[in-house]
């Protein structure tokens, strides 16, 4: 995917299954070698239930190209979607990867997690919140207009103390015997070079991945970090913002932390 702000808008809202997945045949081959020659041997093809959580079911890379033409897993309506009305008698959805959105996992190269779009019964799925923005980038596209946006995620740094307590992994505590703790965490030198094991790791993968991290804060809460970024267009934004909170996740593990966004756990 491209990182500039000025290059064309991608996104393809397509009307009907079989319209997804001649969209997809003729590239198959392409992103196949290159995921190939990155070291993929797992796809994660990726969708969004109707709580913002992101699901899916892994596929070795044999089953590449049958994912790709609709033929990988299928999902049981009514357990996904949440709706009362349906019940495990409806036919199933279908995830239709979409391959302007795929993303190698900088912290294991062996797995690729590629955005899909659910479709049910032929047509798309019409509470798939990846495909109710994408039909709403469509119909603005129609009308002259073309839509952006800028995010500025906030996360807060956590970690379990020796007693198996979730505590906040940047932090002083003066009951403790350290360093008094200051006014605010705010943009804090000290604390921010306290940080940076973690900030570091987390800034080489958003640079390696191009896409035009513009700072990082400490925010005012103790452990509370914001990432601000330039913009993008909708989709590729949306999706930006699900990945991110995926590998944030995933870069403090390494740190034998973890990551929450709650405005307030603690």
């Amino acid at each position: 995917m491209t990182s500039t702000n000025d290059a064309a808008d991608k996104t393809v809202y397509c009307e009907t299954i079989e319209e997804a997945i001649e969209r997809n045949r003729p590239r198959i081959p392409d992103v196949r070698e290159r995921l190939e020659k990155a070291g993929v041997k797992y796809v994660l093809s990726c969708w969004i239930d109707l709580h913002g959580i992101p699901k899916t079911k892994p596929v070795p890379m044999s089953d590449f190209e049958v994912l790709c033409l609709g033929g990988g897993p299928q999902f049981a309506v009514h357990s996904v979607s949440y709706v009362p009305d349906l019940s495990p008698a409806d036919s199933d959805q279908i995830m239709v990867p979409d391959l302007d959105a795929v993303y190698v996992c900088p912290w294991d190269n062996s797995m690729a997690v590629i955005f899909a779009d659910l479709f049910w019964e032929g047509v798309p799925y019409n509470v798939c919140p990846r495909q109710a923005l994408k039909r709403a980038v469509s119909e603005t596209r129609s009308a002259g207009y073309v839509g952006y946006a800028g995010i500025e995620p906030e996360f807060i740094v956590m970690r379990y103390d020796e007693n198996g307590q979730p505590v906040k992994a940047i932090d002083d505590d003066p009951a403790s015997g350290v360093r008094p703790r200051r006014q605010a965490f705010g943009y804090d030198v000290e604390y921010s070079f306290d940080s940076m094991p973690f900030l570091k790791d987390m800034m080489d993968i958003l640079e390696d991945l191009g896409w035009n991290l513009h700072d990082v804060v400490a925010e005012g809460a103790y452990s509370q970090f914001e990432l601000d970024f330039h913009y993008t267009h909708l989709v590729e934004m949306a999706d930006r913002l699900v990945f991110l909170r995926i590998l944030l996740k995933e870069v403090a593990k390494k740190h034998d932390m973890f990551i929450t966004f709650m405005p307030k756990p603690t």
